[in-house]
């Protein structure tokens, strides 16, 4: 019994000590240029803090209030022995799927490795300004995060702690002037980002464990950049995050999907309905009640948005099988519920991959039964097969959606995927989605919501992710928010007038955008400080404007008749 117990004890104390070694990385870092502020963590999930177990993608930026909890890539793909291999972050309580760092050349990741990639990189598009205007560049004027930016071959490349990292692979993307294929930072070389703020990190699913799905690991490296722009205007409500998956293994994938899975809470989690727009690919969160956590009892709780709700949702900008503005399909459009029935939270790799495949956990088909869950009470409805859920706007009593259908509102997460493709070893895959959101209106829970709003705001993720703005010339870190500006008459019709109240209006900038975020161009007379907008030529609609003074900004929208 002594000699049992003795190795009882060193199998408890080597188990703690290999636990305790293989503890994941709570880095995180936020986007927080504009109106969302939305946090990413280096095992390549995000919107949640771990430390704190809490929602960190707030809208608007700086309130308690949340449009997502948590979300990540997940992914499933067929070896040539028909060998099911899968990667799916969640919440972390059974372990990581994904690691931050870079595969080897053995295709895996060690913990140690893994510890000195444990960062994510931010940089400023106002950063890159200013490095630009240097005319010599030192390790001591360069800002630090263009200075030891991941890029192939950067002498003072750092990781997690200040970390040496020797960089022999592409990695982070950079401006190469000289076009030697090597980051050079002290001869003006400078990270190659988009939008006014980015952030970049990488991750792999074959690192020290693979115990959140318990599945085979693809041996993927995934290459992340998250971007964002503040610009006044409706594209302040969109989050970019823009994904290079690579096969580092010897596999050929077939029947490969990638996707996303979101735990979609929108301000209280538990009265939640969720849709998808088919010609978005855009999975959609909206209120199942029109007041936000009006149920709970004793008051609206801080993260509540109360009867001012937005609309939320990600929208799959990009996916395997695109060519140019040729856009495929998604394959899939599921959902499952935070408990442990058939259609409950996945419990292995194998109801991972049927969820990625409009499949509930036993492996059978999603139904379209219209008035339902899809599924019915015993897993399945009575229609015919589809492979997305919920296709209808609520504003629409005939066509299917929650609210339509009469369900529960309840906490809903729900996974959007490609369609089947073959990966061969080295194969490299995009996929890119935005987080969208509408802002808080008194019409956006059921029985009163509808899709147009957040369309539109997904028609401007589509359109500037293709066509983006130009590098805004004003630091970002400068700009401080101006007084009001009056504008009138609003709605108007042939001039528009533009007053900025306690400032001169002379020697102002002033722009105006559709929704889409494009300038447009209209005539405007400037007279003491009043400004008149000849807007006679515009076609009707919403419109914003941005005033700009030195470094004050503020902004205001009209409509057009």
């Amino acid at each position: 019994m002594k000699k049992l117990f003795s190795l009882t004890i060193l199998a408890f104390c080597f188990t703690s000590i290999q636990t305790k070694a293989q503890k994941p990385f709570n880095t995180m870092d936020s986007i927080d240029v504009n109106n969302i502020n939305a946090a990413v963590l280096v095992h390549g999930d995000m919107f949640w803090d771990p430390a704190k177990g809490a929602a960190h993608c707030n809208f608007p930026a700086n309130a308690p209030t949340n449009i997502n909890f948590a979300s990540a890539l997940w992914m499933s793909g067929y070896d040539g022995s028909s060998q099911l291999h899968v990667a799916a972050q969640t919440y972390r309580q059974d372990g990581n799927d994904y690691w931050p760092g870079p595969l080897d050349a053995s295709d895996t990741l060690t913990y140690s490795t893994s510890g000195n990639w444990a960062k994510i990189w931010k940089v400023n598009r106002s950063d890159i300004q200013s490095f630009q205007a240097l005319t010599t560049h030192t390790t001591s004027n360069t800002p630090p995060m263009i200075l030891t930016w991941p890029a192939k071959g950067n002498a003072n490349a750092q990781g997690n702690g200040g970390a040496v990292l020797s960089i022999t692979n592409d990695m982070a993307p950079f401006v190469d002037l000289n076009h030697n294929g090597i980051y050079e930072p002290l001869l003006g070389e400078y990270p190659d980002i988009p939008g006014d703020q980015a952030l970049w990190w990488v991750f792999s699913d074959n690192g020290p464990t693979h115990t959140q799905s318990n599945g085979k690991p693809l041996g993927v490296e995934v290459h992340a950049m998250a971007y964002g722009y503040n610009r006044g205007t409706l594209i302040d409500n969109v989050i970019y995050y823009d994904y290079k998956v690579i096969n580092r293994s010897p596999n050929t994938y077939t029947n490969f999907r990638l996707g996303l899975w979101d735990d979609v809470d929108l301000g209280r989690d538990f009265d939640d309905f969720i849709g998808f727009d088919s010609t978005h690919r855009m999975g959609i969160v909206y209120n199942g009640v029109e007041d936000d956590g009006g149920g709970s009892g004793g008051g609206h709780p801080a993260n509540s948005y109360g009867r001012k709700i937005p609309i939320a949702g990600i929208t799959m900008v990009v996916l395997p099988g695109d060519i140019g503005t040729s856009y495929v399909p998604a394959g899939s459009f599921m959902y499952y519920n935070n408990d442990f029935s058939i259609i409950g939270n996945p419990s292995s790799d194998t109801v991972c991959n049927c969820y990625m495949r409009s499949m509930i956990s036993d492996g059978k088909h999603i139904k379209n039964d219209f008035k339902g869950a899809g599924m019915g009470s015993t897993g399945y409805g009575p229609g015919p097969d589809c492979n997305y859920l919920f296709t209808g706007d609520p504003s629409d009593s005939s066509q299917w959606s929650e609210c339509s259908a009469g369900n529960m509102p309840g906490d809903r997460r729900f996974i959007i995927t490609s369609n089947d493709f073959t990966s061969n070893p080295g194969s490299v895959q995009n996929i890119v989605m935005a987080l969208v959101t509408t802002n808080p209106d008194t019409l956006n829970g059921c029985p009163l919501s509808g899709f147009a709003g957040i369309k539109t705001v997904a028609d401007t993720a589509w359109e500037i992710y293709h066509n983006p703005l130009p590098p805004n010339l004003v630091p970002i870190s400068k700009v401080s928010a101006g007084n009001a500006m009056n504008i009138y008459p609003n709605p108007a019709h042939d001039k528009l007038y533009i007053e900025n109240t306690g400032n001169c209006i002379a020697d102002e900038t002033i722009t105006i955008y559709n929704t889409l975020g494009q300038v447009v161009y209209v005539p405007i007379n400037n007279t003491g400080q009043k400004s008149e907008a000849d807007i006679s030529q515009l076609p009707c609609g919403l419109y914003n404007i941005l005033y700009r003074k030195g470094n004050m900004q503020t902004t205001a929208r009209f409509v057009k008749e």
